[in-house]
């Protein structure tokens, strides 16, 4: 490519001066090899951008997010999600999310119930969740739809004392992850069932969310807010099954209420939700916040 566009201007400048002379010549090669340095270093640099050499791989099939998240139930939670195109369409995704309650790891409070029993109080090991799955996009890319496998790590799972035996590997995640956005809607669905592979094999739980919102385009406003969007969110987690107290058992928390989800420079969103408990037990009212970079 650059030898053609080079020729090509050696040709036409060498039409404009038939009758040059020796230093004119040599001149005229000078700046036709300038021309074709410069060439070189824009090929160069456009195949730097294409491709990370330092991984071999496609930089543009990367995407992914960071989200810092704390409501009142699980606490300050950091989760990160990344994908890269294998297929068209196609995705190969892998996340963690980093659950950090206010207690963390084993807990050095200790309790004694009526019967004698020591129960550490709080705690659950640094529950740690990584997995790995394939997002399918339809639509041009409106819907996806993200399977999953996830790890968890801690003591939430596997022991019969929450903070106690700390376990790699305590339990698996299959889990489902399903995101519909376009120009005046958008829609969020979660689904993860927490099963305890270790240990007594203690608990079990399915913790699921719905979102659902509209966003300012659909009434005109695109231009007047930096409002991504408004709707309801829906979220439930259910002791599915407890092996070592089976009155246990049932729903943790039902949550439903309003959100609204701001959009920032820099590829930044701040969310907030709110509203009530329809369980009533853990706390009458929830409050769920977030940040998120996508990259």
């Amino acid at each position: 490519m650059k030898k053609q566009i080079a020729g090509l201007v050696f040709s036409g400048l060498a039409c404009t001066a038939i009758n040059v002379s020796a230093e004119e010549d040599r001149e005229l090669r000078q700046k036709v090899e300038a021309l074709e340095a410069k060439i070189a270093d824009l090929e160069g640099r456009s195949k730097n951008e294409e491709h990370d050499d330092s991984h071999g791989f496609d930089s543009h099939k990367f995407h992914g997010g960071i989200t810092l998240k704390q409501d009142n139930f699980f606490g300050f939670q950091t989760i990160v999600d990344a994908g890269y195109e294998v297929a068209d369409n196609i995705d190969f995704m892998f996340y963690a999310w980093l659950w950090t309650n206010p207690n963390f790891g084993k807990s050095s409070v200790v309790t004694v119930d009526s019967s004698g029993n020591e129960n550490n109080v709080g705690g659950q090991g640094l529950w740690t969740e990584f997995g790995i799955g394939l997002n399918f996009r339809f639509f041009d890319n409106t819907l996806s739809v993200n399977p999953n496998i996830g790890m968890l790590n801690g003591s939430l799972l596997s022991s019969r004392v929450i903070g106690k035996d700390i376990r790699a590997g305590e339990g698996v995640v299959p889990n489902l992850v399903v995101n519909y956005d376009n120009d005046y809607v958008t829609a969020n669905l979660y689904v993860a069932y927490y099963l305890a592979t270790r240990g007594p094999r203690a608990r079990d739980f399915l913790h699921n969310w719905i979102s659902v919102g509209v966003k300012p385009a659909l009434f005109g406003f695109d231009k007047v807010l930096p409002i991504n969007s408004v709707g309801i969110h829906w979220e439930h987690l259910w002791a599915a099954k407890n092996r070592i107290d089976s009155s246990l058992e049932g729903v943790v928390y039902n949550w439903v209420g309003p959100y609204i989800e701001f959009g920032l420079p820099k590829n930044l969103a701040l969310r907030f939700a709110g509203g009530f408990d329809v369980k009533d037990d853990v706390s009458s009212n929830f409050y769920q916040a977030s940040i998120k970079l996508d990259f």
